[in-house]
């Protein structure tokens, strides 16, 4: 497997479980957060790790603005073909501290689907991308559940311990949902909280 997210970029959107996991996570966000339900007409979302924007494609119609990150070129250039209403895509690690002043802050919900267990510095990141959510905004995460820790994707107590050092309140980790992979169950876990504090 390439470690370079450029090189699965033209095959991505291809793939049945990569949008079947995408179908899932904003299935489940949908039942958290009611995106569906109306009111979220003048929210803003961060899409973080958007890829090529199967997740930020749900969540348009439904919000203010999407603006869709990644450090992938090729993703975004995806992404920027489908020329989907209500999505800003940007190529950019916002975890480099320009977050503020490029105007990428300010959200009032922030996801991050299949991301977070391949940061190097995992909690260090959703203290910062907490830090960019309106107060009331939630973070919302979806990985692979890892049975112990230094297993591939996170565990219950790995995402609890991030979202609480954070600073968030109204802290949820459970399993969502599993994907099959050649007849083994992967469950995936979700990772949510709120920001208290202005």
């Amino acid at each position: 497997m390439s470690d370079d997210w450029n090189d699965y970029a033209d095959g991505w959107d291809g793939n049945s479980d990569v949008r079947h996991y995408a179908t899932r996570a904003f299935a489940a966000l949908d039942a958290l957060a009611g995106i569906t339900g109306g009111g979220w007409q003048d929210k803003r979302v961060l899409d973080f790790g958007c890829g090529t924007g199967l997740l930020s494609g749900k969540l348009a119609p439904h919000v203010q603005e999407v603006v869709a990150t990644d450090t992938s070129e090729r993703m975004i250039a995806v992404l920027e073909e489908k020329a989907l209403p209500n999505v800003r895509a940007l190529h950019t690690d916002i975890l480099d501290g320009s977050a503020a002043a490029d105007g990428v802050t300010g959200f009032d919900l922030i996801c991050a689907s299949s991301v977070c267990s391949f940061l190097p510095d995992y909690a260090g990141a959703v203290a910062a991308l907490a830090g960019l959510l309106n107060r009331g905004g939630m973070f919302v995460q979806w990985d692979w559940l890892a049975p112990e820790a230094g297993s591939s994707g996170l565990t219950v107590q790995q995402v609890r311990e991030a979202l609480r050092d954070a600073g968030l309140g109204a802290i949820r980790v459970e399993q969502a949902f599993e994907m099959e992979s050649g007849g083994q169950a992967m469950p995936v876990l979700m990772g949510s909280g709120v920001r208290q504090n202005g």
